[in-house]
């Protein structure tokens, strides 16, 4: 294998801190121009980027600008840039090797970044929070957070994260011996960094990859992967990249017992790391110098190197730091827990004020309904008529006596159907006042007698029986106020069906949740036998309407102690959903005609609206669905529905509906 001669990388190596000098110089200086010519959030951004510029060079100085920066932003009341000091605290004393601080300040900003949707900034804590779980040891929480940031790079297609992120996998599998799937990741990482021609994260992936062979005891390897590094570290600059580079080559000749050239870049490695007053790097210097005095035999040097190394030494041990890792994590983690129960706290406040607004916007819509149709009704036939009347004049003064008649005949159509429209709106308002006015009478005059009269002694029996009648009394009006709705819209052609996929069961279970008082009432038995997790493809407020009717008239018409069954069936293409009772049952002729909009006292005597069955059909309709009855006087009831399990058309529906089992039909 031919290799660069070692004295040519030693020589490339003490001049790869060259380039960078001028550009940091040059770019401190224009930073601090602008720090003093601006003001406010200006001036605030100018400081975190200087912050930022001093993490490589002088971390204390790069921490003592981060807390300025997070001052001002904290007076500004500018939560991004909150967020962003927090991050860059805890980056600054990263490296300046304060690892419990450094945790601390991370894990306050990833809250806050999370709290306020800031993703980018999220992603990029989340990182520097595995680096420095790395750092420390805790590998599992490394790749929690570095497969967490990577899920933001890749949705945000953010090619430098990315290639951070698989780096940082290499090292986590690294880090549990996994070699060749970390040599996986540091190529991708390595690829996509040469792609988009970051230099720095090359250099720095090489170095890794070069560390991982050295410690596999692949010296000659290790060597060659760090002279392809020469070139990539000859724009770092004097910084902690470099310094770390310098150290890590020398760590290797020391390993390898090249002394000669481990002291050349144990001394580039030194003056970087006096330079930027690095305890980092000096604590790797100082650790790798022990090393090569051991390896030189001069035990004493080795402990006075060894002495000095205790000085850079993180204060806290290494017990005394896990420890501070869990109370962080805890208090963290406490924090997280206490933010979501507040939220879920806000959200059920929202939610009860949305449901009485709704309810409140729901009465209006009704009112405004019932106005409307009244008006709608009176304008459409003055302008049926006018035009009808204008129609008939010009076809007088244009002599077209055939068209006249054909005139006259229309005009005779229209009335006729005009007149059967309103006579059935006459009659439905009359039965709606009639209905309303008698259910609503009954509660309060009964309140009245209940509440008004004090000599009034009722059993505790007759104030049951009667606290029962004024609840049917409610329940009947508020059954004919919810059914005219949807007639009303029906009517209107503006009610139309939003399907979408949903499991039938929960229909059920929460029509079962709702009539379940008024089942026990009755003493009446509600129960079901159906089928867990069944999708059918409706629309779920529509055959929620449906099934609730049904329910509602079983109910009705079973007498006490009896029992309504709630079941449902699966076929090929739809699922049955049937409600049997015990109850009264009806003839072949009330069967028949039961879409005329006759109604008939249940067994405790309930109201009905004539609204239910037929507002049923037209939603079943409005779904592919097809209403099933079948009764026996004294024996109960059975009425059914069918549901498509997928989307259909009409044509498919008619094709397919034939296929199904079906018992006896009156859906038209």
């Amino acid at each position: 294998m031919n290799k660069m001669p070692l004295i040519l990388l030693i020589f490339i190596c003490s001049f790869i801190i060259l380039p960078g000098i001028a550009q940091n110089k040059t770019s401190l200086d224009s930073l601090n121009e602008r720090f003093e010519r601006t003001a406010g959030r200006e001036k605030l951004e100018t400081l975190l980027e200087l912050s930022k510029e001093y993490w490589n060079i002088d971390p204390v100085e790069g921490i003592k600008l981060a807390k300025h920066a997070l001052g001002t932003a904290q007076t500004l009341e500018s939560e991004e840039e909150i967020v962003k000091a927090m991050y860059y605290l805890g980056t600054a004393y990263y490296i300046d090797n304060q690892l419990d601080n450094s945790l601390d300040y991370l894990l306050q900003a990833h809250q806050f970044a999370q709290t306020h949707n800031y993703d980018t900034n999220t992603a990029n804590i989340s990182r520097q929070l595995a680096i420095v779980y790395f750092e420390s040891g805790k590998l599992d929480r490394m790749y929690t957070y570095t497969i967490q940031a990577l899920d933001i790079y890749n949705s945000g297609k953010d090619e430098l994260g990315i290639a951070r992120c698989q780096n940082l996998l290499g090292l986590y599998y690294k880090g549990v011996n996994e070699y060749e799937k970390a040599i996986e990741y540091f190529e991708s990482s390595l690829n996509l960094g040469k792609k988009i021609e970051k230099t720095s994260l090359v250099g720095s992936i090489l170095n890794d990859v070069g560390s991982m062979y050295a410690e596999m005891g692949d010296t000659i390897k290790a060597i060659q992967i760090y002279n392809e590094a020469v070139p990539y570290h000859k724009s770092n600059g004097r910084n902690f990249k470099s310094g770390t580079f310098e150290l890590t080559l020398a760590d290797l000749y020391v390993q390898n017992g090249k002394l000669q050239k481990a002291s050349l870049h144990l001394k580039q490695g030194f003056d970087i790391a006096s330079d930027l007053n690095s305890k980092r790097l000096l604590r790797d210097y100082y650790r790798i110098l022990a090393d090569y005095e051991i390896k030189k035999n001069n035990k004493s040097n080795a402990l006075i190197a060894y002495q000095k190394l205790q000085a850079y030494v993180d204060s806290v041990s290494l017990g005394q730091l896990n420890n501070k890792i869990e109370e962080l994590d805890s208090r963290h983690a406490i924090s997280i827990s206490n933010q979501e129960n507040q939220r879920l706290r806000d959200k059920n406040q929202t939610q009860e004020l949305k449901i009485t607004q709704q309810y409140i916007v729901g009465l209006l819509i009704f009112i405004v309904l019932l106005i409307a149709i009244f008006i709608l009704t009176i304008r459409y036939r003055n302008n049926l008529k006018d035009n009808e009347l204008l129609y008939l004049k010009n076809s007088l003064v244009n002599q077209h006596q055939e068209e006249l008649i054909d005139a006259m005949k229309r005009i005779k159509i229209s009335e006729d159907k005009l007149r059967l429209a309103n006579d059935t709106k006459d009659k439905m308002f009359s039965l709606i006042a009639h209905d309303l006015r008698g259910a609503i009478g009954n509660i309060s005059n009964g309140l009245r007698m209940y509440l008004g009269e004090e000599d009034l002694n009722l059993s505790e029996e007759d104030k049951e029986e009667f606290l029962q009648a004024l609840f049917h009394s409610s329940d009947s009006a508020y059954e004919l106020l919810e059914n005219l709705l949807f007639w009303a819209k029906n009517q209107a052609l503006t009610l139309t069906a939003n399907k979408q996929m949903v499991d039938a069961s929960s229909i059920i279970n929460s029509n079962i949740g709702l009539l379940g008082d008024l089942a026990k009432i009755k003493s009446i038995n509600l129960f079901t036998s159906i089928n867990p997790n069944v999708e059918v493809f409706v629309d779920w407020n529509m055959i929620n309407t449906v099934l609730r009717n049904l329910i509602s008239n079983a109910i009705k018409f079973t007498n006490k102690d009896g029992s309504v069954e709630i079941k449902s069936e699966i076929g090929q293409y739809f699922v049955k959903i049937s409600v049997i009772d015990n109850g009264i049952g009806m003839l072949p002729e009330q069967i028949e005609n039961i879409y005329d909009g006759k109604t008939t006292d249940g067994t405790a005597a309930e109201k009905g609206t004539g609204l239910g069955l037929t507002l049923c059909r037209d939603f079943l309709i409005k779904n592919h669905g097809k209403m099933l009855v079948t009764s026996k006087v004294d024996h109960g009831s059975t009425f059914a529905f069918i549901i498509p399990r997928r989307p259909m058309n009409d044509e498919k529906y008619s094709e397919l509906v034939e296929k199904e089992p079906l018992t006896f039909l009156v859906n038209n």
